[in-house]
């Protein structure tokens, strides 16, 4: 029994010494600890605990494993050790990503060159792609639950990413604004109002009710075709028809006369759920975002001034300004309904100085 556990104890030395030396992987440094002393090992023990650590050009993460028996130390250099093109990867069980993924109905047509193209600009700037997912953490939640509500398919989610890069604030050229790049033509059709004071396209909660209400009319319109759908919502129902009709085909790949923009808008949608479902296959690392609601809805009785509501609650001021775009210059009626979003972890702090703030004079700033 002494040899034997002799040999195991050099054995698993052995395999440990071997994941070391597989420590240096393209650009990324890993290093494998075990915390169990000596004596542990040598007791027989049939589990044991380690971490490891790893770290790219501007960034280190630390994961622990435990229970880990002497057989699956066997399985460390595939398991722990997996990275494509010296990325680590970051696809938890909990993550957002994961769970909308589960839940994507559309066919990606990855082997199209129109979304090949899409996928290779997003493996060209790892770090764009990571920033404009990162920004979508206050929101991406709501949005989810939103869509499944109306048993939208989920990459209908990620539409903000390509119209406006999950920025509330971001404004078009032609006068688009919001998370959902509305109109003011659209948002007035689709309820949301747009006036002196107030802009509900960057309201998060009105715009998004009021896009996803859109797209399952859409839905329903183009009878379940969701690339048609998709691409009605970028150029308009009607063009999409007429292109229909000249091309004599519903096969939205071989409707050549869409506007040049409509003709990129599906496929990179396409390839960033692509992308999203299989990040492993594309060396690419999506932001650890919790598959939780980030914020929730606050009412008042009277007008708050953000700025009051930071300085009270010690939120931060540019999380409310992120969650609440649509207050004009930190102050908002809501067409006379008065409320603020707020980080949910937060929300106590908030509805009790709510009574002390709403007796408070707003000064605009």
């Amino acid at each position: 029994m002494q040899i034997l556990t002799s040999v195991s104890k050099y054995l698993l030395l052995a395999l440990l010494s071997c994941a070391l030396f597989l420590t240096w992987y393209g650009s990324t440094q890993i290093t494998l600890t075990t915390p169990l002393p000596p004596e542990e090992i040598e007791s027989g023990a049939s589990t044991y605990s380690y971490s490891y650590s790893y770290s790219t050009p501007g960034a280190s993460t630390s994961r622990a494993l435990a229970s880990i028996t002497a057989a699956d130390v066997l399985q460390v250099p595939s398991d722990v050790f997996k990275k494509i093109k010296g990325t680590p990867l970051a696809h938890t069980s909990d993550s957002i990503w994961k769970t909308l993924s589960k839940e994507f109905k559309l066919n990606h047509n990855v082997q199209a060159s129109e979304v090949q193209k899409e996928i290779r600009r997003i493996q060209a700037d790892h770090t764009r792609f990571y920033a404009i997912l990162n920004a979508a953490a206050p929101y991406i939640y709501y949005i989810h639950q939103q869509t499944r509500a109306k048993n939208l398919p989920a990459e209908i989610a990620l539409i903000p990413y390509v119209e406006s890069e999950f920025n509330p604030n971001d404004r078009s050229t032609k006068g688009a604004t919001g998370l959902w790049q509305l109109m003011v033509g659209t948002a007035h059709e689709l309820g949301v109002q747009v006036k002196a004071g107030y802009d509900g396209r960057r309201d998060v909660v009105a715009s998004t009710r009021a896009a996803l209400a859109y797209f399952k009319d859409l839905g329903e319109l183009f009878k379940g075709n969701w690339y048609l759908a998709i691409a009605a919502y970028n150029c308009g129902q009607g063009r999409v028809a007429n292109t229909i009709k000249k091309a004599k085909s519903s096969n939205y790949w071989q409707l050549t006369k869409l506007p040049t923009e409509t003709k990129y808008y599906v496929p990179r949608l396409m390839a960033v759920a692509a992308v999203i479902k299989n990040p492993e296959k594309y060396g690419v690392k999506l932001p650890e975002i919790k598959n939780k609601p980030y914020f929730t809805e606050v009412k008042s009785k009277k007008i708050v001034n953000l700025a009051k509501v930071a300085q009270s609650t010690g939120v931060n001021i540019k999380t409310l300004n992120s969650l609440n775009p649509d207050y004009n210059k930190g102050v908002i009626t809501k067409g006379g309904a008065y409320s603020l979003l707020v980080p949910i972890e937060q929300v106590e702090k908030v509805k009790l100085s709510l009574p002390i703030l709403e007796t408070s004079k707003i000064t605009k700033k």
